[in-house]
């Protein structure tokens, strides 16, 4: 199955970069074979290779890093002869975790094609979206190595295996795997009623494990307690999750490379099936001079370690950031027991801090402008698209 993954923009940085690998591990999950970014700082060498790609490919995803995605996002469906109105489900998320935010604001967030599937990230900032026409996909995606994963687990692999004719493959390697209300809503749901942690998803992650004969080994961390204490009150780990005696000093690793070599490490010195890991609470300055605590958790089994980092919101105390963390590592095992994939998982959480939302860089001033201009220079360009489109997609 043809698939092209373009990304328009100033640079490719190390976070855009990440970003662009998650996506590219994505679609390997589900065609079984690796594509890659081709990058492009020119709009019209951009608008060239879309209306190409239109003609021939059944997968099309268009990327931007977050500095610039409203003004891409216009730009993607201006070339597409796209309607665009703010989606109601993603002004109401913003709006829910970012009161602080005006009106006009949210809806030039929330402005997607009115066909179009939303494709939602954890708090609706820099939310894309997905629209099918016959047998072609166009996919609207945010470089934002702090979302994208958000976007996978919760949206994208849902709308490519509903909308992508599974024909084509062998097996759907995500067939069976049970998709549920996760994110900022859910959670602030469960807090409501007192709840830490999703019980149910802890409880649904040990009845699969126990039901294949899986086992865990946990590296021992300063966070197991917090584990122990769901074991011994809610839900008994005691059959599928069991502590390594592995451990290493962070030294002069990273906080994520140290969470992968926990969860590896206790892999190794185990006969378990997977290993994970939980890091302590880390705290470093912000912009601000405000402390912002963060975290990592981390799965691996014999061929990959997938780890997502967990940043604490506002008003969120280090305990409750610990639960939220090992939540996600359960959801992380979940998704690994149903599917044997240890696919790319998120940092579900709101990692843009009120006072940073409102974008002033001129160099996003800038690149509107550009991209403005683009599309009234590229007019032929564009048309060809539409043509082309409208042949494809009918109904574009």
């Amino acid at each position: 199955m043809a698939l092209s993954l373009f990304a328009l923009g100033a640079e490719v940085t190390p976070n855009v970069r990440e970003a662009q690998e998650a996506i590219e591990n994505a679609f390997v999950q589900v065609l079984d074979e690796r594509h890659t970014f081709k990058n492009f700082t020119n709009e019209k060498l951009f608008l060239t290779e879309l209306s190409t790609a239109v003609a021939e490919d059944s997968i099309i995803v268009a990327a931007a890093e977050p500095a610039y995605f409203k003004a891409f996002r216009n730009f993607v469906c201006n070339a597409f002869s796209l309607k665009c109105r703010p989606n109601k489900t993603i002004s109401g998320l913003i709006e829910f975790v970012h009161p602080e935010l005006s009106d006009d604001f949210i809806a030039e967030q929330a402005s997607i094609p009115a066909t179009a599937t939303p494709l939602i990230t954890q708090d609706g900032l820099y939310s894309g979206f997905g629209i099918k026409a016959k047998k072609q996909l166009l996919i609207v995606l945010p470089l934002d190595d702090k979302r994208i994963d958000y976007v996978i687990n919760n949206s994208l692999f849902q709308f490519v295996r509903e909308n992508m004719d599974l024909s084509v493959l062998g097996s759907d390697p995500l067939e069976g795997m049970t998709m549920e209300e996760t994110g900022t809503l859910a959670r602030e749901n469960r807090r409501s009623r007192g709840e830490l942690y999703d019980v149910h998803l802890i409880k649904r992650c040990v009845k699969n494990l126990a039901s294949k004969g899986l086992t865990v080994a946990l590296a021992d961390t300063k966070t197991v307690d917090f584990i122990g204490n769901i074991s011994t009150t809610a839900v008994d780990l005691s059959n599928v999750v069991f502590i390594s005696a592995y451990s290493v000093k962070k030294g002069e690793m990273s906080a994520r490379e140290y969470a992968i070599n926990l969860a590896k490490g206790a892999l190794i010195n185990s006969s378990n099936n997977l290993g994970a890991a939980i890091t302590k609470v880390f705290a470093m300055p912000d912009e601000s001079g405000m402390q912002q605590y963060f975290m990592y958790v981390c799965i691996a089994d014999k061929e990959n370690a997938n780890v997502a980092k967990l940043t604490a919101e506002a008003d969120e105390t280090p305990p409750q950031l610990i639960y939220r963390a090992v939540e996600e590592l359960f959801r992380m095992i979940d998704t690994w027991a149903q599917t044997g994939y240890a696919i790319p998982q998120y940092a579900d959480v709101a990692v843009v801090r009120p006072t940073k939302v409102a974008v002033k860089d001129p160099k996003l001033k800038i690149m509107k402008i550009i991209f403005g201009a683009a599309v009234a220079l590229s007019g032929i360009v564009s048309l060809i698209i539409s043509f082309v489109a409208n042949n494809v997609y009918g109904v574009l």
